[in-house]
C-alpha cells in the first residue's frame, strides 16, 4: 500500500508500531526526561504534519518577493532574503502532492536547520507544540516509491488514533535533490561591522533569475558579432567571432548553464543580444547572454553562500548578493566558468588554429600596461561614453518618480533609492533634444561634490575597456546647435580602432552635465 495522503497512515504496509508504555515506569520523571520530545505542527488543508522543534529555528509569513531558481523543479519556489541571509523555499503542498488552491490567506514558511543548512518550508497554517510522551509514535521503514513516502518518518497517534499528525524527516527534506541549502541562519553582526572593498558588477537575465559578474574580470561587453559556425560549433558553443584580429569561441550562456545544446539557434535571430569576453588562461571567451540590465554596487561581505543550486551547471555560481531593485542575484564565479572542460578545451583550440600576431599582442599588452580604463557606452540619441569610475551604479527606471519642489523642464522628478532623494536629469532635454520613452530606458548614478545626481539615457550598449592612449580631445562645435552645448560637456572623445576611417564616442563629463543643470537652475530663479 502507498502511503497516500488519505490512507490512515497506521495501516500502511510495513510501518513499524511503537506503542508507549500504558503504565508509566518506576520513575516518571527520569522516563519523561528521556522519551519526551517536542514538535510544532502544521496544517495543509485538513490534514496535520509535525517537525521536531530542535529542528525548527523559526516561522515567518510567506515573502513578499520570491527569486526563481532556473530549471528548479515546480515544489522549489524560489530564494527569498530573510534578513541578509539567503532561504530557498520548499512549498509542501505542490511537494506532497496536494491540489493548487487559490487563496488570498497569508501562508507560513518554517524555517528549518540541522545546525549546518537551513531551507524553509511553505504549509497553509500553523498548529501547536505536541509532546511524544502524549501520544502513540510509530515509525516508518524508508520506502524508495514516492517523495512523500520518503520525507514523512512516521505518525504520533492522539486521543486513541482519533487524530493523526503525520511526522516530517528533517534530515531527508534538506537532503532533498536540486534543491538548494543555504548556510545555518547565524548572528552575523559581528562579521559585517566592516563593509570591506566596494565593487561592482553587471547583472543580466535568464529566465526569472539575474546573475552577475564581478566587473574586474570582464575584459569587454560587446554587440552581438558575426559568428562562424564552421569550427568549434558544439554543445554551447556557438562558434568563434573576430574581436579586431582577434579570433575567440562564443558561448551562449543560456545553453551552457542549462546544459543544453544551442545548435538549433537561429543566428539571424540573435542581433541585439550581448557578448560578454572574459579572459582565460587559454585565450579570452566571449558569453553570449540577452542584454545587460544593470551595474550594481556590492561588497565582498555582501555575497551569501549555499551549498548548491538547481543547475546542471551549479558549480559556476559563487553565491547571491540582495539588491534592491533586482531582488535576489546570482553571482557567477568567473574562474569555474572559464575552466570549464569543454569550453577551456575549445579556446585552447582555437588560440593554438587562429595564430595571434605576437607583434600587436606585444603592442596590446603595452598599451593595456599604461592604465586600463573602463567605459559605459550609453545612448542619448546617439553613442557617449561615460567613464565607469565617475558611476556608482546603474539601475532602471522606476514606473513612479516623487514630484520635486521646483519646475525645470529637464529634470524628469526625483527617485528614492535606500533612503535617498536623487534628481533625476534627462539629458535630451537639458540639450534641446526630442524627449524618448522606449521602455529600456537606464539610469546612471554618480557624485558630484558629495551630492548624488541621476542621467536618465536612452540604454546601456555595452561596456568597454581601453587605456589613455586611445582617448582623445573633442572636436569643439560653435554653431549654436544642441551638439555645441553637448560638446562642452565633454572630456574627450574614443577612437575604436588604429585605421583612420575608425568610429569615434564621444566621451560625456557627468560632472560637467550637473554643473550645467544647476547653471541653468540659477538662471531659472533669476528670471
Amino acid at each position: 500500500m502507498t502511503a497516500d495522503m488519505n490512507t490512515p497512515i497506521a495501516m500502511i504496509e510495513g510501518a513499524t508500531r511503537v506503542d508507549m508504555p500504558a503504565d508509566p515506569p518506576a520513575d516518571p520523571a527520569g522516563a519523561a526526561e528521556v522519551l519526551d520530545e517536542i514538535y510544532g505542527s502544521f496544517w495543509i488543508e485538513d490534514t496535520e504534519f509535525a517537525i521536531p522543534a530542535d529542528s525548527l529555528q523559526e516561522v515567518v509569513n510567506q515573502p513578499d518577493a520570491v527569486s526563481a531558481v532556473p530549471l528548479a523543479p515546480d515544489h522549489l519556489l524560489g530564494l527569498f532574503d530573510l534578513r541578509g541571509d539567503i532561504i530557498p523555499i520548499v512549498d509542501l503542498r505542490r511537494f506532497l502532492g496536494f491540489p493548487e488552491v487559490n487563496s488570498t490567506e497569508i501562508r507560513k514558511v518554517a524555517i528549518i536547520s540541522n545546525g549546518d543548512l537551513s531551507i524553509g518550508l511553505m504549509f497553509d497554517a500553523t498548529g501547536e507544540l505536541l509532546h511524544k510522551k502524549d501520544a502513540v509514535h510509530t515509525d516508518f521503514r524508508k520506502i524508495e516509491r514516492e517523495r512523500k513516502d520518503v520525507v514523512v518518518e512516521g505518525v504520533l497517534r492522539f486521543d486513541d488514533g482519533k487524530r493523526i499528525v503525520q511526522i516530517i524527516d528533517p534530515h531527508e527534506i534538506l537532503c532533498l535533490e536540486k534543491v538548494p541549502r543555504a548556510p545555518a541562519v547565524k548572528d552575523t553582526a559581528s562579521a559585517r561591522n566592516m563593509l570591506g572593498t566596494r565593487r561592482n558588477c553587471i547583472s543580466f537575465q535568464l529566465g526569472h533569475t539575474c546573475f552577475a559578474l564581478d566587473l574586474r574580470h570582464v575584459q569587454e561587453i560587446t554587440e552581438m558579432m558575426e559568428i562562424d559556425q564552421s569550427h568549434f560549433a558544439h554543445g554551447a558553443v556557438l562558434g568563434t567571432a573576430n574581436l579586431r584580429g582577434t579570433v575567440l569561441p562564443v558561448v551562449d550562456f543560456r545553453g551552457h548553464v542549462g546544459g543544453e545544446s544551442s545548435s538549433n539557434l537561429n543566428l539571424k535571430k540573435l542581433v541585439g543580444r550581448k557578448i560578454i569576453i572574459l579572459n582565460s588562461p587559454n585565450g579570452p571567451i566571449g558569453f553570449m547572454v540577452y542584454s545587460i540590465d544593470s551595474i550594481i554596487p556590492y561588497y565582498e561581505r555582501d555575497i551569501v553562500a549555499f551549498a548548491k543550486v538547481a543547475l546542471p551547471r551549479n558549480d559556476i555560481v559563487g553565491g547571491c548578493i540582495v539588491d534592491d531593485e533586482a531582488g535576489l542575484v546570482l553571482m557567477i564565479d568567473p574562474d569555474k566558468l572559464v575552466n570549464n572542460d569543454s569550453i577551456a578545451r575549445t579556446a585552447k583550440a582555437c588560440r593554438q588554429i587562429y595564430v595571434v600576431d605576437h607583434k600587436s599582442e606585444k603592442e596590446s599588452t603595452r598599451q593595456v600596461n599604461v592604465q586600463r580604463k573602463t567605459f559605459i557606452v550609453v545612448s542619448i540619441g546617439s553613442a557617449f561614453a561615460v567613464d565607469m569610475t565617475c558611476v556608482s551604479e546603474v539601475i532602471n527606471r522606476p514606473e513612479k518618480l516623487l514630484a520635486p519642489p521646483y519646475r525645470l523642464p529637464f529634470v524628469e522628478g526625483i527617485i528614492k533609492l535606500r533612503g535617498e532623494l536623487i534628481t533625476l536629469i534627462n539629458p535630451r532635454l537639458l540639450y534641446g533634444m526630442e524627449p524618448v520613452t522606449s521602455g529600456e530606458e537606464k539610469i546612471l548614478i554618480f557624485t558630484h561634490k558629495g551630492t548624488k545626481y541621476a542621467i536618465l539615457v536612452d540604454s546601456i550598449d555595452e561596456i568597454m575597456m581601453t587605456n589613455d592612449q586611445q582617448l582623445m580631445n573633442s572636436p569643439k562645435i560653435g554653431d549654436g546647435s544642441s551638439g555645441q552645448e553637448i560638446s562642452r560637456d565633454m572630456e574627450g572623445c574614443l577612437s575604436l580602432g588604429d585605421s583612420d576611417d575608425a568610429d569615434i564616442i564621444m566621451v560625456l563629463d557627468p560632472s560637467a552635465l550637473v554643473a550645467r543643470s544647476l547653471a541653468k537652475a540659477q538662471a531659472a530663479t533669476l528670471t
